[in-house]
């Protein structure tokens, strides 16, 4: 199809302020970076999630067939049968990617990565004020357990990265403390994670130029960074994309943004806008539709429907005026090219709709070209699609939505306070001081 632009003109009718606020700012962006998945890990911990070992081992060989390059694939310490299926992961063939483990910085935890039969490890630690509180541990303890695991990590013929959990809310002087201690003991990467989503683009920014500045470059060692976010605020992504821009070459993600509660950087989002700006992330792009919907099949957590990139939606138009538009070229609406993710645009006939675009899908549908239809009979087909459209009972889809909404209801049902503590309480009455139990009239 031949469209009304040249691709010279093209480059001077859009103006692209990613590149221009890149090169004005002297950003030393990487030219390419590895993605580092974390969909079996952290994904599964979405609300109601259970993957079968077969499920993990399927999305595995997709990640790896698409070009991810580390893959977390679960905590052996916490479960036989989780150290199990490590262990069969472990064990199968893959191509392109490293699999991981995660551990605390404990001996057993260590233990149970080398029974795994692991190779990689990432050893973890929640380093802010209010985890060391929670948790009773000073600053100079956690430095001391994560130097004696780390150590005894690499002793046992790991490599291993170090995540600082929560250290976006971490004071700054034990954060710094606890990335240099992980570089002096030998940790290969460096991960700043975002536990609960508190980032802006600007604090991420901030945050790991400081890092870089202050913790990396005086140790005079050149240790790779990563970063970890959560999208509570709906920034995950944004964070992530920032966090690139600043040097952090191993992102973070999961397949459609899965992961606790409002998840974790989707992958399909993530490597889409790193390489539209030109940063190499060695994913296939036309192969993230399959996996999304892999992913979205074995969670049981539907896609909403303008979900970015994977969305049924992310492609469709129904607007007369924005299909005239793509007509003329796609780029006036799309700022992708639908075929670079795999996936094709849809033209919806509605309420919307002008006598361009019910002609375009005359000409589709009926595949007839240069149809010479003369402009009244054009209006009158316009005039009755729109009526069909308004004809569509607002009831009957109100009673059909809420009846999805049911059933989405009852993949995703969990144990609310009420149902909890009347299960506390059948156990643990017994174990109440009198002075707390209810008065007997």
């Amino acid at each position: 199809m031949s469209y009304k632009f040249t691709k010279e003109e093209l480059e001077e009718l859009l103006i692209d302020y990613n590149k221009i606020g890149i090169k004005e700012q002297k950003l030393d962006v990487p030219s390419e970076v590895c993605i580092w998945d974390e969909t079996l890990r952290d994904g599964e911990q979405s609300p109601t999630v259970y993957l079968t070992l077969d499920e993990k081992i399927h999305l595995a060989k997709l990640l790896d067939e698409i070009g991810v390059k580390m893959i977390a694939v679960g905590f052996p310490a916490v479960s036989k049968t989780e150290k199990k299926i490590v262990k069969t992961i472990v064990n199968e063939n893959f191509n392109n990617t490293i699999i991981l483990g995660i551990a605390r910085p404990r001996k057993e935890d260590i233990d149970e990565c080398i029974d795994a039969d692991l190779k990689e490890i990432v050893i973890f630690m929640p380093i802010s004020p209010i985890f060391r509180k929670t948790l009773k541990q000073k600053p100079e303890e956690q430095l001391d357990m994560m130097r004696e695991g780390i150590h005894y990590a690499i002793e046992n013929g790991f490599k291993v990265n170090w995540v600082s959990e929560d250290g976006t809310r971490c004071d700054f002087q034990h954060l710094s403390n606890v990335f240099k201690t992980a570089i002096e003991a030998g940790a290969e990467r460096i991960v700043l994670g975002d536990t609960v989503g508190v980032l802006t683009p600007l604090s991420t920014s901030h945050l790991i130029r400081r890092i870089k500045n202050e913790v990396i470059t005086p140790l005079n060692k050149k240790v790779p960074m990563g970063i970890h976010t959560h999208n509570d605020f709906g920034l995950a992504v944004a964070n992530t994309i920032t966090g690139v821009f600043e040097g952090c070459t191993y992102p973070h993600t999961c397949v459609n943004g899965y992961g606790e509660r409002a998840g974790n950087a989707a992958l399909e989002e993530v490597a889409t806008n790193l390489e539209r700006i030109g940063i190499k992330t060695g994913i296939d792009l036309t192969r993230l539709p399959e996996i999304s919907e892999v992913c979205e099949k074995y969670f049981n957590q539907p896609l909403a429907l303008n979900k970015a990139i994977v969305g049924k939606h992310a492609f469709a138009h129904e607007s007369g005026l924005h299909i005239a538009a793509i007509l003329a070229h796609p780029l006036t609406y799309e700022p992708i090219n639908p075929h670079m993710v795999g996936r094709r645009r849809k033209f919806y006939l509605g309420k919307f709709s002008g006598s361009k675009s019910v002609l375009h899908a005359l000409q589709k549908k009926i595949k007839i070209l240069d149809l010479d239809i003369p402009k009244d009979v054009i209006k009158k087909i316009v005039s009755e699609v729109k009526e069909v459209h308004g004809e569509a009972s607002k009831k009957e889809l109100r009673k059909s939505f809420n009846k999805i909404k049911e059933e989405l209801d009852k993949i995703s049902m969990g144990v609310g306070d009420k149902e909890f503590f009347k299960i506390v309480n059948k156990y643990a009455q017994p174990y109440v001081p009198d002075d707390f139990k209810p008065k007997k009239e």
